[in-house]
């Protein structure tokens, strides 16, 4: 696509030359000098895939318009310029803003220079200087928005993809405890029942004829037991994989940074001292922050304002996140499911969720149990007894 949009800036250039070799001085430049060196900037461009190369070529090319009665290479100048803002940082993509002054002044000076009038000279200045630098203008929005569509796209892509995997891991876990409940619990009885039918028979005159079928049923069944729970250790590997590569609240800062990246307008407050949170609370509280800037992407619509606020308590973290809402250009498509799976993890973390419309946006609020550093010590004690206890059986 690229090489086609360079293919028609390529041809309008050379419509825009007109064939001008002639200098202000009187001198006739090589006819072959202009389309060579807008096929060489041309080419660095489509080409090279560091844009800056491509953009600076330009630049230079564009003081052609200083030697020749014509306009040289501004279209490529405006596709080169497009194609810095849109893949570069707003920091870089402000110098590139600055960069175009050069090419505005160079085509304002040869409209002016060259057009062959001399009234109203002012006049045609500044109608030139407002046509190019709005164009510049126009590039520069257009890439900028398409950038922050893309970036945001790209997050909402990336935190639904995170979504599905939790959703998977909590349905093997799912799994892993029904599989556990009926389908072992059934066959230990199994197992126990056999074992007593064949000592019961083990006194009765026919038991050389019902013993091989029963040891048959025993082998059979112990060895269900063993594949049973190699795969409830697969399922479990798998979660236990699932929560060690899960987010936890010390991520926020990036997640904020995407956001923002996105076009988000995100201010963060913290009161109180930090304190160390349990795995599974330090993820909910990642989740809640990702919900609600999620929800602010989707239907706080442009210039939505985002603000998290997070409140230390020596036994409890609160964390509200407000979205103040902006111009909805068209309603979004809501999954449906995002809040009320926040809900349940937030609840089997020991806290509370709440949520609702305020009068310029909406809230959404959870409270997260914290652990006293005893609580904590005590508590990775039990774990250790326990781990030992499990080793031991």
């Amino acid at each position: 696509m690229r090489v086609v949009v360079g293919l028609f800036a390529f041809v309008f250039d050379l419509f825009l030359w007109q064939g001008a070799v002639t200098t202000p001085g009187g001198a006739v430049l090589p006819v072959w000098l202009v389309p060579a060196a807008l096929i060489s900037a041309y080419t660095v461009l489509l080409i090279q895939r560091r844009i800056w190369i491509g953009f600076s070529v330009f630049l230079l090319i564009s003081l052609l318009g200083l030697a020749v009665a014509s306009i040289v290479g501004i279209v490529g100048t405006y596709m080169a310029f497009f194609l810095m803002v849109r893949h570069s940082s707003t920091r870089v993509a402000n110098t590139a803003l600055a960069g175009m002054i050069l090419p505005v002044f160079v085509a304002t000076y040869s409209s002016v220079s060259y057009d062959g009038r001399s009234e109203d000279l002012l006049g045609l200045m500044a109608w030139n200087i407002g046509f190019y630098a709005a164009v510049a203008f126009l590039c520069y929005f257009a890439a900028r928005t398409q950038r922050r569509t893309e970036h945001r796209l790209q997050t909402e892509r990336r935190w639904a993809d995170a979504a599905l995997e939790e959703a998977r891991a909590g349905e093997r876990l799912r799994i892993s405890r029904d599989l556990h409940d009926s389908v072992a619990h059934s066959m230990t009885a199994v197992v126990l029942q056999v074992a007593g039918v064949r000592a019961i028979l083990k006194k009765g005159a026919e038991f050389e004829k019902v013993d091989p079928v029963l040891a048959d049923i025993q082998v059979t069944a112990e060895q269900s037991m063993r594949e049973l729970h190699r795969l409830l250790g697969m399922l479990r590997s798998e979660e236990e994989s699932q929560v060690g590569q899960s987010h936890s609240f010390d991520d926020i800062p990036s997640l904020v940074s995407s956001a923002q990246d996105s076009g988000l307008d995100v201010v963060v407050t913290c009161n109180g001292e930090a304190q160390m949170l349990d795995p599974s609370i330090s993820h909910a509280g990642y989740r809640v922050v990702q919900e609600g800037l999620s929800n602010a992407m989707k239907h706080g619509g442009e210039g939505c304002r985002v603000e998290i606020a997070t409140h230390w308590m020596p036994t409890e973290l609160t964390i509200s996140v407000t979205s103040i809402s902006g111009v909805a250009k068209r309603p979004a498509v809501s999954g449906g499911f995002g809040l009320l799976g926040l809900r349940e993890r937030v609840g089997v973390s020991g806290g509370s969720l709440s949520h609702g419309p305020t009068p310029g946006g909406y809230l959404l609020k959870a409270s997260l149990p914290v652990d006293k550093p005893e609580d904590a010590s005590a508590s990775d004690q039990r774990s250790t007894h326990t781990a030992k206890t499990q080793e031991a059986s």
